[in-house]
């Protein structure tokens, strides 16, 4: 496959410059990066748990999410085994921010030895070559920024991504995950690129764990708990019956790279349903994250919009 594919950003009007807090967050950002990349594997990992720990005890609304969360995804565990969850969990943030350096900055072919193992990939490369195109969809899960480098370098791919109110780590955020050869469109052009992109039969990637608006989403569960779900991956496959499969990229212990792994959806998704649909989609990013649960992003408000009948969660 071709590296050079360039990424493309779809705006609908020009973005205004960057304010000095802007230039300063990230020029900050671009620092720490540098840094980590420079830095030997157990210094990297040192100072990533001793940032989780201090973002922890420091970022209180935060803590209150995450910790929320989990006593929600994990009512089984006593209060001690969430307690060490979520500072596991701070941990794992830390990783996610300073494994960005080598990442983005390293030689690529140094950045993809990062990624260990990979199980599944001959199952899209056959789908690929059926010419109705692929949805792959992942979640804030361990690393997706990993998995964005393997798939733009395996796969013709377009990934859907949501833009940051900084220009500039948004620049930053397209040249990192674009470099191995997949293109981005930001979500605020609409869908229409990852349409066209299935019409030629190539693969798009899309993060649909997040909360949404109740009159974009449908409700389903997730963790017990309804949760305001987009139902954009059913709808993409529904176009060209495209196959569809969840990729998931672990961290491994003690920062030595990462794990991928690709799994097929059910035969019957997508069933037309859109509230069926979303609930096996949710079911998969489940399983995928009882599979190391510290990994996962818990610091978002997933059930920020609460169902009919059921409470506001969050202090």
């Amino acid at each position: 496959m071709d590296f050079c594919h360039n990424a493309v950003m779809e705006a609908s009007s020009p973005a205004p410059s960057p304010s000095l807090v802007q230039r300063f967050t990230a020029g900050a950002a671009v620092a720490l990066m540098r840094l980590s990349a420079r830095l030997p594997r157990r210094a990297r990992l040192g100072l990533a748990h001793g940032l989780g720990d201090l973002a922890r005890l420091l970022v209180p609304r935060a803590r209150r999410v995450a910790r929320r969360n989990l006593e929600i995804a994990f009512p089984e565990y006593s209060k001690a085994q969430q307690r060490r969850l979520l500072r596991a969990h701070f941990h794992a943030l830390g990783e996610a921010l300073l494994e960005l350096g080598p990442l983005w900055l390293w030689p690529l072919p140094r950045a993809l030895a990062l990624i260990r193992e990979v199980r599944g990939g001959a199952a899209v490369d056959a789908a690929i070559a059926e010419g109705r195109g692929v949805v792959l969809f992942t979640a804030h899960l361990g690393s997706w920024e990993a998995a964005v480098q393997y798939i733009g370098q395996r796969w013709p791919v377009t990934v859907l991504y949501m833009a940051t109110r900084n220009p500039l780590i948004n620049e930053r955020l397209v040249s990192g995950r674009s470099r191995s050869g997949a293109r981005l469109v930001a979500k605020e052009g609409g869908i229409r690129p990852l349409l066209q992109a299935l019409q030629r039969g190539e693969a798009v990637g899309i993060l649909p764990d997040q909360n949404v608006d109740p009159r974009e989403g449908v409700f389903a569960p997730f963790f017990g708990r309804p949760a305001c779900t987009t139902p954009l991956l059913g709808r993409l496959a529904e176009r060209r019956r495209s196959a569809v499969f969840g990729l998931f990229a672990y961290r491994l212990e003690q920062g030595e790279g990462f794990r991928l792994e690709i799994t097929p959806m059910p035969e019957d998704f997508p069933s037309g349903n859109a509230e069926n649909d979303a609930a096996v989609m949710n079911a998969a990013l489940e399983h995928a994250i009882r599979q190391a649960p510290a990994q996962y992003w818990w610091v978002h408000r997933r059930y920020k919009d609460p169902a009919p009948s059921w409470d506001y969660p969050y202090d």
